[in-house]
């Protein structure tokens, strides 16, 4: 008798640029997702040599090689989520666009212009008059930090996230999440209304890569059918967490944010902090008995993954698709997988 095939695993494309440290850009994307359970692919568009401290160097992919990647992908392996990053050149933002018209997956524009050791990434002012004409209009949200939404919209000393978020909305984004607001916390405006995202803020120097962590996760989330206002939750809680536990022991004087190693005390705060009600309790005591002697890394995946299944039974908007999506990913965290830059 033929074995059942096991549930098709969540993949989630990300186009963005390599980071030499391994902290953000794809690398830091292929860990977010790898944090949940979801299956990273990648494009490609650019190399840089970089440490936490900052960018030394940089130079583009080829726009046809970035093509050849982009179309390979799609064809073979698909995705359920696509994430966008950095801004090289006008050209490659209109590629990207032409390639991604039409691709039934939600789609998350991070508009990477600066990292958070403050060297530029930014291809020029066409690049990013290019990623505001063609991708924000296509994407389901974008999620630009404070200075780069001061940017994008041209209000330098504009203070208020409200004001940014709606004047990006008026610029073609169809939602935004503002991150590393003043205060602490995100910003959510989803077009009609806005929401602050409360979470904490760690002073630890492990910021490194934490901008393309939160982005490539509200990818995972969204490619899951979680809606945008809790995965965005989700997102924020994941990568505080990260930067709280960050890899202290990587850089000088700078450290990466670590979304693969968790404590036991990582998941007590993430409870205290969240809204939990008590079928998240359940589902989290029931993930811990199932891992049993699991390493810390599961243990984050499996509190992920289980936030985001209680918020599917909290909403009433999960889907069979849904559930079998993240008991794929449970499995996973079980026993084995079965089933910006910054």
């Amino acid at each position: 008798m033929t074995a059942p095939r096991p549930p098709r695993r969540t993949r989630c494309l990300t186009i963005g640029s390599s980071d030499s440290s391994g902290g953000a850009g794809i690398q830091g994307d292929l860990k977010a997702f790898a944090s949940v359970g979801a299956y990273g692919a990648t494009v490609l568009v650019g190399v840089t040599a970089q440490s936490p401290a900052g960018v030394i160097a940089s130079a583009p992919v080829d726009l046809d090689l970035v093509a050849a990647q982009l179309d390979t992908v799609l064809a073979d392996i698909g995705a359920d989520g696509v994430k966008v990053g950095t801004t090289w050149s006008a050209a490659l933002m209109h590629l990207v666009a032409d390639r991604l018209a039409g691709i039934p997956a939600p789609l998350v524009v991070d508009p990477v212009l600066v990292t958070a050791a403050g060297s530029g990434l930014s291809g020029g002012q066409d690049a990013v008059d290019a990623l505001c004409e063609r991708l924000l209009p296509m994407a389901a949200v974008t999620t630009p930090n404070f200075a780069e939404a001061r940017r994008l919209t041209g209000l330098t000393d504009e203070t208020d996230p409200a004001v940014l978020a709606g004047a990006l909305v008026r610029r073609g984004a169809r939602a935004v999440v503002i991150t590393d607001v003043p205060g602490g916390g995100d910003w959510l405006f989803d077009g009609r209304r806005h929401r602050a995202v409360p979470g904490p803020r760690h002073a630890t120097g492990c910021e490194h890569g934490a901008g393309c962590a939160h982005s490539a996760l509200l990818t995972a989330f969204l490619a899951r059918g979680v809606p945008l206002p809790r995965a965005a939750e989700l997102a924020h809680r994941a990568v505080a967490a990260g930067v709280a536990n960050g890899a202290v022991d990587i850089g000088r004087d700078r450290h990466p944010v670590d979304l693969l190693t968790a404590t036991a005390a990582d998941t007590a705060t993430a409870t205290e902090t969240a809204t939990a009600t008590e079928t998240d309790t359940d589902t989290a005591t029931a993930t811990g008995a199932a891992t049993g002697a699991a390493t810390g890394a599961a243990t984050g995946a499996a509190a992920a993954v289980g936030a985001a299944t209680a918020t599917a039974t909290e909403t009433g908007a999960a889907t069979a698709t849904d559930t079998d999506a993240a008991a794929a990913v449970g499995a996973a965290v079980g026993g084995g997988d079965r089933g910006r830059p910054a």
